[in-house]
């Protein structure tokens, strides 16, 4: 059991309170009438000189405080205490709890807005008196980084490190560079200011270039991840502290040639042969005076359409062409994009959208492209001088074998990050690693080298030049009961466990989210300031006189959030016995937590966490509602109705879809007293 520690409250009053239906006066009082405990009332509307003169009175400068700022909107209205308390007085980050009193003004019985007052503060005291410090530690790590690509995001990432003075390893698996601009012909060279990356490049001392490069395997942790490398037959292992990966896309025809034919061209090699020659029909003998071109595609992306029309505009000089566009859907999502189709439009283009892929054959070595119009409803064939598929962009086919060497959650498409909103733009599960670019998704340049800046940024941000500073004792592995079972390594969605002869969390990887503590089934690990006893001594403070008894564990990524924004909002009334307990994700949540809800005697018990594919930790949520499930299925074994349990995901801006949940849960309740 965790040692009780002596409290300081600080109770910011005004004229809102009041209002509100709240006596400041009275709730000092009985707050000082808790154990271990100091109350000192002040009004945040203060002179500075004097807040700061009653918080020294208050507060021995020397000791260690753990102190309870208890307000109305308190990082609004009492954002000048919390200044002094942390940068004048110097109390730990870990030992300011702000609690927001908004919940308990919202109801119109003065004594029911005093009830609640008096359990909110009671639940924050039970978690702050039981707090920890979490220290900050410097590490040494590598300023070494790894940019794996060839790409302009990878060549940027590589001479930006450079020039923040960290030793660079810039591989790829071509023997040369050779990167793509997106939406521009493969013939297009870049604009000066981007070609110049490669001069730069050559030129710096600090960047090692490693051609015909395959990735084979990575061992270690951030700061000092260790990249085995086999290149050109040879096998070579390389220390790093962090790594950006910004692998460029490939171009893909589609839909796939039937064969090698002279009228059936790539994308590629159009803009290729549009170089080489000022005119290209002459190729092909001319029939009735014109030829016949046909594109099909180019509506995977805005980017290839792009392309496309480029190569389409640029035929259209060249008499005597006529040429059709055979599309699905115009995607014109891009700047310039629509302008540019209305263009080719006003220049003679056909365009044809159909509902499936035109079929294409050859009838007297002339390509025949068939299809159904939508406007005439029947199958209709055109005879072509010139086919030219569309390319798709694609990401590195070795992006897939590359994400599981590292531990990474691809995404769907096949990219180095999952189609997640909070990895955004560059994260990865695994702290250290980046994706940046074409690693990431299909992008114009400039929004690539925008990128490559971030991950740039971020990567000095924490490996410094050989320091990084980390959380000190934020998981504690207990290694008297560590039996080595490795579920904490299995589980762990940012690889941040190994093992010697018992688990280790490496704290410059860990996010904290508490997974493995949730899971170990020995209770061998703790989340300091969300442990197991902190969140047990916060639900034992339930106040019999406060019903409906319901518990809600909250993930503070999102429903957390969710639920202050809902009670700042006009006319929310919460069921007086409403308890929010906040939690670092909700992968966090313990079944132990839901089975002693009950026994704590709470009638209902909701859990929420992030949207689907949406939770910083990856499967936090999923890790929750299968607790969930388990637990109502125990709950059923014994005659409770599993409905009292409900899982809900919420996202941080939706306080609605949170009052939604809690009226749910309100109504299901509702119905088991009428039965």
């Amino acid at each position: 059991m965790t040692k009780l520690k002596n409290l300081d409250i600080i109770l910011a009053h005004g004229p809102e309170l009041s209002a509100g239906g709240l006596d400041y006066y009275q709730l000092g009082l009985w707050a000082a009438s808790l154990p271990r405990t100091r109350v000192l009332a002040v009004n945040p509307g203060l002179p500075r000189e004097e807040l700061l003169r009653r918080l020294k009175a208050f507060l021995y400068l020397g000791e260690e405080h753990r102190v309870l700022l208890a307000a109305l909107d308190p990082l609004r209205r009492a954002r000048l205490l919390i200044q002094l308390l942390l940068q004048e007085i110097g109390i730990h980050p870990e030992f300011l709890l702000t609690l927001d009193l908004q919940e308990a003004l919202c109801y119109p019985d003065a004594k029911a807005c005093s009830l609640k007052a008096h359990h909110l503060i009671g639940v924050a005291a039970s978690m702050l008196t039981r707090a920890e410090p979490v220290g900050v530690q410097e590490l040494p790590v590598s300023p070494r980084v790894l940019v794996w690509g060839d790409s302009y995001a990878a060549l940027k990432a590589a001479v930006s490190l450079a020039h923040l003075g960290h030793p660079v390893l810039w591989a790829y698996p071509g023997p040369t560079p050779a990167p793509l601009l997106p939406g521009a012909p493969v013939t297009e060279p870049p604009e000066p200011p981007v070609a110049s990356l490669l001069t730069a490049a050559d030129a710096s001392p600090l960047i090692s270039k490693v051609p015909k490069a395959r990735f084979l395997e990575l061992e270690g942790q951030v700061g000092h991840f260790l990249v085995k490398l086999e290149i050109s037959g040879e096998i070579r292992q390389e220390l790093v502290g962090g790594m950006i990966l910004a692998p460029e896309l490939h171009l893909t025809p589609n839909p796939k040639p039937l064969a090698d034919h002279f009228r059936i061209f790539s994308l590629s090699e159009l803009e290729r042969r549009l170089k080489e020659q000022e005119k290209i029909e002459g190729l092909f003998p001319p029939r009735d005076g014109l030829l016949q071109a046909a594109f099909i595609g180019g509506d995977s992306h805005p980017l290839s359409l792009k392309r496309t029309l480029k190569a389409i505009s640029r035929l259209q000089t060249q008499d005597p062409w006529q040429v059709a566009l055979f599309l699905r859907d115009a995607k014109v999502g891009a700047p310039g994009l629509e302008a540019a189709l209305e263009a080719a439009l006003a220049q003679g283009l056909i365009l044809f959208k159909v509902s499936e892929p035109p079929k294409i054959s050859l009838t007297d070595d002339l390509p025949q492209v068939s299809f159904f119009d939508p406007v005439m409803l029947s199958r209709e064939v055109l005879a072509c001088d010139l086919v030219v598929l569309d390319e798709v962009y694609r990401p590195d086919p070795d992006n897939h074998r590359l994400a599981h060497l590292l531990g990474l959650f691809s995404g769907p498409a096949g990219f180095l990050q999952k189609d997640n909103v909070r990895l955004l733009p560059v994260v990865t599960n695994r702290q250290g690693i980046y994706v940046a670019g074409p690693g990431r998704a299909v992008m114009d340049l400039d929004q690539a080298l925008a990128e490559a800046d971030t991950a740039v940024s971020m990567c000095h941000e924490l490996l410094g030049q050989g320091l990084a500073f980390a959380p000190k004792g934020r998981a504690v592995v207990d290694r008297g009961r560590c039996t080595l079972c490795l579920t904490c390594y299995r589980l762990c969605p940012h690889r941040a466990i190994s093992w010697d002869n018992r688990a280790v969390i490496h704290e410059l990887a860990c996010q904290g989210c508490g997974t493995c503590a949730a899971h170990c089934p020995n209770e061998a690990i703790q989340i300091r300031n969300f442990t197991d006893d902190q969140v047990v001594a916060a639900m034992a403070t339930l106040d019999p006189r406060l019903t409906p008894k319901i518990f809600a564990f909250l993930c503070q990524n999102s429903a957390w959030e969710a639920y202050q924004a809902a009670i700042k909002e006009e006319g929310l009334i919460l069921p007086l016995g409403f308890i929010p307990l906040r939690l670092p994700c909700a992968g966090k949540l313990d079944i132990d937590y839901l089975l002693r809800g009950f026994t704590y005697g709470a009638q209902g018990i909701l859990v929420m966490g992030c949207p689907l594919d949406n939770c910083r930790s990856d499967q936090g949520n999923c890790h929750a509602l299968w607790r969930v499930e388990r637990a109502q299925g125990l709950l059923a074994e014994v005659g409770i109705d599993p409905r009292r349990l409900l899982y809900r995901p919420v996202a941080a801006n939706a306080p609605r879809d949170f009052q939604d949940a809690v009226m749910s849960l309100l109504e299901i309740l509702s119905q088991g007293q009428a039965a």
